[in-house]
């Protein structure tokens, strides 16, 4: 016969109608408590205690060859601390902690009780009319007292279990579940092993303790569960105390379920503003580890929640901040300190974000800090515009002194030629002049004349572009025309300094003609030549284009001066020339590369310089090679 066959199957229907009944004699007695009060139910687990303390000691049922349960201990006994369980649930500390101590006063009384009678049986002779056995009142007294002090300990543990994993599981079911198979498998072992250690099969009460209690754990865990689930429904209260109350056992005076319910409400608004507010929120633990942030901070620092647990979010600061912020924060956190840094995240894709991160100490209720609770708000517009208004200040400044030198310098250019007109003009006045030196003064005249002529056509040029004046004019224009026309007109005062000028042109007559604007063309790369015969006193000036996939590239090569590195992209500022205080620049108004630079960008093209310094310069400039 194997193990399935020989369990009494007719015992164990038998128990669990007995647990049936049980149940719903505390269910329906604790439904009526608000009619009637707890009394009734006090009373009946009262007297669930008699009934359990004798059979408990003296009655086992074998429910197969391994296996023996007593009904008082299984049955009564656990029902008993379901009991109380549920008088925690739903009802305060003071009722439950009421009930304990009845249900252990009443054990004791019982003990005693039987005791007393056992004495009474031993010391004289009894009258015994209906024959009734006397065997019941020759209890073991120690296992009734090993089975009243456990008791306490499982209605003490009952709570403390109870609190600890609703912290952790939010199923009713589970909770009860949990608890009670601990406690009970706790008593079994214990009742076992305290009231039964000198017999010879204790294993054997011992297992079958743990068996038959785990199992009416499980069997009340489903009936208690329905019931408060469906006929003992939760109510919302605003009345509760704060969260540290909840978790103090046995003092405070809130209910357990209308407690947790405040503070389930507490956590979802938590929840919910956390996910709403526009900046990121972060929680540390007391050394400075981060514990928790928000969606908000994720979406900032391109994080999840789990990579900046502890220190992982340091991998999103720049590599640049990171270092600092980390000293920074633990030297706050080490000190108990409130925390502010602005610092930059850094993403895959080299994105990045400029926060304002700020935190500040939480403490408990003795005053002892167990976190930080900090912020971090994206600051990455405020902080480009403050690099910009930066950047617009030093340019604005740059401006003005630029403006102030060439004002300067302009003073300078203007009346240097025209001293030389009014001086020229004067000695033209002398009656004794030959004809040879009047017609020198007047070629002097008229070269400080041409020469003032640019000046003011300069002046006019840098006006129109800074007022955005400019209009452009295409026509069809033969580069070859243009540039042979320019080499033939600096071809005498390339000589006059004994300098060599040559053209390279890139195409043929027939393939040079595009469209663009004539004027501004000749403009440039006038400026362009003119500068180069300026800076250079003797070698050659080359000067010409090449065809480029779509655009044609120039270039003015010359063997002057150069121009520093430093100074090469100054240069195409306004006012700028490459040496302000070289006595060449006090013979230029510093705006013609600036002119040229503004008609190539104007043409869709654009200008640049190589140069060293003592050692030449060439420009190159483009403009889109448009035939039609």
């Amino acid at each position: 016969m194997d193990f399935m066959d020989a369990i009494n199957y007719h015992q164990i229907s038998i128990f669990l109608f007995q647990g049936i009944i049980v149940a719903s004699l505390i269910l329906l007695l604790f439904r009526l408590r608000t009619i009637m009060g707890l009394g009734l139910l006090f009373t009946s687990l009262g007297l669930f205690q008699f009934i359990q303390v004798f059979l408990a000691s003296t009655l086992y049922f074998e429910i197969s060859e391994t296996l023996v349960i007593s009904p008082g201990s299984s049955v009564l006994f656990s029902a008993t601390l379901f009991a109380v369980l549920m008088t925690y649930i739903k009802e305060d500390a003071i009722t439950t902690r009421r009930l304990i101590y009845a249900l252990v006063v009443a054990n004791l009384l019982l003990s005693f009780l039987l005791l007393s009678f056992r004495w009474n049986i031993e010391g004289a002779y009894s009258y015994n009319p209906f024959d009734i056995s006397t065997e019941f009142f020759y209890t073991n007294v120690f296992v009734l007292f090993v089975g009243t002090a456990i008791l306490f300990v499982d209605s003490i543990l009952i709570i403390f279990l109870f609190e600890f994993i609703s912290k952790y599981i939010s199923s009713l079911f589970l909770r009860i579940f949990f608890t009670m198979t601990l406690v009970l498998s706790f008593d079994a072992v214990f009742f076992s092993l305290g009231s039964f250690w000198f017999f010879e099969d204790v294993m054997r009460i011992l297992y079958s303790g743990l068996v038959s209690k785990v199992f009416m754990g499980i069997f009340y865990s489903i009936l208690f569960s329905i019931y408060l689930k469906y006929f003992e429904k939760e109510t919302y209260q605003s009345s509760y105390l704060s969260f540290k109350d909840v978790y103090h056992s046995l003092t405070y005076k809130q209910k357990f379920e209308v407690a947790e319910k405040a503070i389930q409400l507490s956590e979802n608004r938590y929840h919910t503003l956390t996910n709403l507010v526009p900046v990121g929120i972060f929680i540390t633990k007391a050394d400075g580890k981060t514990s928790f942030v928000n969606p908000k901070w994720c979406s900032i620092s391109g994080l999840s929640q789990e990579e900046a647990s502890y220190d992982g979010w340091l991998k999103a600061v720049h590599p640049e901040d990171r270092k600092k912020l980390k000293k920074g924060w633990y030297d706050a956190a080490g000190k108990g300190e409130n925390s502010q840094a602005e610092y930059r995240f850094l993403s895959e894709d080299g994105t990045v974000t400029w926060v304002l991160g700020q935190a500040i100490p939480e403490y408990n209720d003795e005053q002892e800090i167990i976190g930080y609770v900090g912020t971090i708000t994206d600051i990455t517009e405020i902080k480009l515009y403050e690099l910009e208004l930066s950047r617009l200040k030093e340019k604005a400044e740059e401006s003005d002194r630029l403006k102030s030198a060439f004002l300067a310098n302009m003073s300078h250019e203007i009346r240097t030629p025209m001293n030389g007109i009014m001086g020229l003009a004067e000695l033209l006045k002398e009656p004794k002049l030959t004809g040879d030196e009047q017609q020198l003064y007047l070629d002097l005249i008229e070269e400080s004349g041409a020469r003032m002529l640019n000046i003011i056509k300069d002046i006019i040029d840098i006006s129109k572009i800074e007022a955005d004046q400019v209009k452009l004019y295409h026509t069809q224009v033969n580069i070859n025309d243009q540039t042979e026309y320019l080499y033939q007109f600096f071809t005498p005062e390339t000589d006059s300094k004994n300098i060599k000028l040559s053209l390279n042109n890139g195409l043929s007559d027939d393939e040079a003609t595009v469209h663009t604007d004539k004027e501004k063309f000749n403009a440039i790369l006038t400026n362009l030549v003119k500068n180069a015969i300026k800076y250079t006193n003797k070698g050659a000036i080359d000067f010409g284009y090449q065809l480029k996939d779509n655009h044609l590239e120039f270039y003015v090569k010359d063997t002057g001066i150069g121009i520093s590195k430093d100074r090469q992209k100054a240069i195409f500022d306004r006012f700028v020339q490459a040496d302000i205080e070289d006595r060449y620049a006090l013979e230029g108004a510093g705006i013609g590369l600036s002119i040229a630079k503004a008609y190539v960008e104007m043409l869709d093209g654009e200008i640049w310089v190589e140069s060293k310094k003592n050692k030449g310069s060439t420009f190159y400039f483009t403009i889109p090679y448009d035939t039609e």
